[in-house]
């Protein structure tokens, strides 16, 4: 363990030596150095390419005072951006379709969309964990001296699940909307559960 922490606080000096001065030591952690996949752009390298192929991944991290928590918070973080990353596809669609110029609008619906896609998602599975125990010192630059884990959660759910989730908000949403609004929705979400079929079959 000794050795571990040498390598992270090592990471640690380096990063500092490139100009971000961190206002923290590392005291301890699950690996000897950060992991790949904490990155989003590497997430899905945890998997096979077959693997890959049938699922979404994303990563998030979270603060806590005990490890436990800080894993929690970064799993519910992860959760939440999958859940936004879908909303924004479909929002985006949306506004093309419906040539929506209305912003305020646009971010309210995204949001409420994140929501209910969240409520509906079952399937999501914790691929990867990471966590630092750190010790932030005023003498650091830190406000006060405290003890704190940071962690990093990646999480993955099947495509055919995300299909799933995003089909029951289109049964729930679409019975509230009418005319061109409701047209335009419909589209969005169907656009969306193409791509993610397309992508599983690529």
């Amino acid at each position: 363990m000794k050795n571990k922490v040498l390598t992270v606080a090592a990471v640690s000096l380096l990063t500092a030596c490139a100009g971000f001065k961190p206002d923290y030591e590392v005291k301890d952690a699950s690996e000897a150095s950060k992991p790949a996949w904490t990155i989003q752009s590497k997430t899905a390298k945890i998997d096979s390419s077959s693997e890959r192929k049938t699922n979404r991944y994303y990563v998030s991290d979270g603060m806590g005072a005990t490890q436990r928590l800080c894993l929690r918070d970064a799993e519910a973080n992860a959760k939440r951006k999958l859940a936004s990353e879908i909303a924004q596809e479909i929002a985006g669609t949306f506004e093309e379709v419906s040539k929506s110029q209305d912003d305020a609008a646009s971010t309210k619906m995204k949001d409420k969309l994140a929501q209910n896609i969240q409520v509906n998602m079952h399937g999501v599975v914790v691929a990867e964990k990471y966590w630092e125990k750190r010790s932030y010192l005023k003498t650091l630059g830190a406000e006060k001296d405290y003890v704190a884990y940071k962690c990093d959660v990646a999480v993955k759910i099947k495509k055919d699940a995300l299909v799933d989730a995003i089909e029951m908000y289109k049964a729930k949403t679409l019975r509230t909307l009418k005319g061109d609004e409701k047209e335009a929705m419909e589209k969005a979400v169907n656009k969306t559960v193409e791509a993610l079929k397309a992508e599983t079959n690529e």
